[in-house]
């Protein structure tokens, strides 16, 4: 596939950063742009985050030595200009963070609240994508009935486990239970519609998310077991959006000597970009890899394995990277 719109377009990951030249403070990409809905990715990390917990890897010394090299856990911000709502996708144990990295947006109010989202959704139970709940509960942020979108078996998990069991008691969150491939409406700019994926469910199911906005839809699927195993054609869905943030865990079965890749159960990117290299070049959805493990060869955008997926017509989601829907 030689789709060169995507290598103009999404050099983003060279920088780290993508749409950040406004100064702290600055919102004008809105008024730059007809579309109302910003995307912000707060984080591109596997669970563990990069650098992992007591890892000497080679990516790993790296991060530890530049914190420019240090990628959060994958995690997206969706803001809403006109009615100045934002919304969390996955809620990370890195969240202090990454929400100080919305307070451009969020100053003052503008955009949304700035010190609490307007609703969160999760894709399930795994460690990096739900657990930073625990920051808005009565120990920490004493959030009141914040929602929290999630399938049926999700809320139940959290209903009946503490300490996530404490926060829904005390009225910290309030579950809002969706329904695979149902359209849900957050406001008049933004709707999401939640696309049940295999994976390895052992206090959830799996969900990635559709999510439109006025002129632009965005799919997200961090983690999922493998493209032939969903009843929904990848390239399919990736072709019905303008944007795809897909599952990059890990970059070729070589990654981690002495384990069964097959069993922690993702897609390789070699593999990914086999089956998506048939989208037409006229669609030019641009597709980008993330939920990296720090594994990973294709964390630095001028390694080899970066630079070939960039060849190839895809890109490596940086943290920071910002899209208009």
């Amino acid at each position: 596939m030689r789709r060169r719109d995507f290598i103009k377009t999404g050099v983003s990951g060279l920088t780290g950063i993508n749409a950040l030249k406004n100064p702290p403070g600055n919102n004008s990409i809105f008024s730059r742009e007809k579309p109302s809905v910003l995307v912000k990715v707060l984080g591109t990390a596997q669970d563990g985050g990069i650098p992992q917990l007591g890892c000497t890897c080679r990516n790993c010394r790296r991060a530890w030595r530049d914190p420019h090299a240090k990628r959060m856990i994958a995690s997206l911000a969706v803001i809403d200009s006109v009615n100045r709502k934002s919304f969390l996708i996955d809620v990370t144990p890195d969240i202090r963070f990454q929400w100080e990295r919305l307070t451009p947006h969020l100053k003052g109010g503008i955009y949304g609240s700035p010190q609490i989202p307007d609703g969160i959704l999760l894709t399930h139970a795994h460690i990096g994508h739900y657990t930073g709940l625990m920051f808005y509960g009565y120990e920490a942020r004493g959030a009141r009935e914040l929602p929290v979108h999630c399938s049926t078996r999700m809320s139940r998990f959290l209903t009946a486990n503490g300490p996530w069991s404490q926060l829904v008691g005390y009225k910290n969150i309030s579950l809002q239970t969706f329904r695979a491939d149902g359209i849900t409406r957050l406001t008049s700019e933004i709707s999401f519609t939640p696309l049940q994926v295999p994976h390895r469910d052992e206090f959830s199911d799996t969900h990635g998310f559709l999510i439109e906005g006025r002129t632009k839809r965005l799919l997200y699927i961090p983690d999922i077991q493998g493209w032939d195993a969903w009843r929904h054609s990848i390239t399919e869905e990736a072709g019905k959006a303008d944007y795809a943030l897909l599952d990059g865990t890990f970059y070729s079965p070589d990654e981690l000597p002495g384990r069964d890749l097959s069993r922690i159960g993702h897609p390789f990117i070699q593999d990914s970009m086999h089956i998506l290299g048939g989208l037409p070049d006229k669609k030019r959805t641009r597709i980008y890899f993330t939920h990296l493990n720090h594994s990973n060869p294709a964390i630095f955008p001028q390694e080899d394995a970066a630079v070939r997926i960039r060849r190839a017509g895809f890109d490596v989601a940086a943290d920071g990277l910002e899209l208009l829907l």
